[in-house]
């Protein structure tokens, strides 16, 4: 199946690409959010409220904040490591010709 692989500490996201990424796989931005990385830690946004704006800002500002790999077929999303759901992603994908 072909694929577009981006490295998105090279290739940041723009603000504008995580809005549609958000609104076409209808997740928040906390479903993106790493909760283990250095930065989430470093900022203190688990002792803090912050709205979903802010959490998009400090995404494209700091792409630690966000869950690898985030892979999107047709419009379903797989975020971080899930075998299982990545694998019924891929069984249940459109061919692309």
């Amino acid at each position: 199946m072909p694929y577009r692989r981006r490295d998105y500490f090279s290739q940041r996201f723009t603000r504008e690409e995580l809005v549609e990424l958000l609104q076409r796989t209808g997740l928040s931005p906390r479903d993106l959010l790493s909760t283990r990385s250095r930065a989430y830690q470093a900022l203190g946004l688990a002792e803090r409220e912050v709205s979903e704006d802010e959490l998009i800002d400090l995404m494209v500002q700091e792409p630690t904040l966000l869950r690898r790999p985030i892979v999107l077929i047709d419009n379903q999303v797989v975020v971080g490591s899930d075998r299982k759901r990545l694998a019924a992603a891929l069984h249940g994908a459109s061919r692309v010709r």
